[in-house]
């Protein structure tokens, strides 16, 4: 059998998931970010799908989900820290200018 490709993903309240990607350094190659939020949103409460993920590695937001992980340096048991984004929150209007 293969070597299973994972990362441990820690969450803001001190939960960390490990998160089997793939079995081949071929696919892992191929891994994108979307392809890792899914696999994330898997494991998370029906509320929280992809689109509310935030992932940073090394300081680095992984915003691009079509860019694979291999380009931000992530390998077999990296780190990435997760963020859920909550709907609402205030939306600050410009403020009028002084005369």
């Amino acid at each position: 059998m293969g070597k299973i490709y994972q990362v441990v993903v820690h969450g803001l309240r001190g939960e960390k998931m490990i998160i089997d990607l793939c079995n081949t350094e071929e696919q892992m190659q191929k891994m994108t970010v979307l392809q890792l939020k899914e696999k994330i949103a898997q494991r998370l409460p029906e509320s929280a799908g992809e689109e509310s993920l935030r992932l940073i590695f090394t300081d680095k937001m992984l915003d691009e989900d079509s860019k694979l992980l291999s380009e931000y340096g992530i390998q077999n048991l990296s780190v990435i820290h997760m963020v859920i984004k909550v709907p609402g929150g205030l939306q600050m209007s410009p403020q009028p200018s002084a005369l």
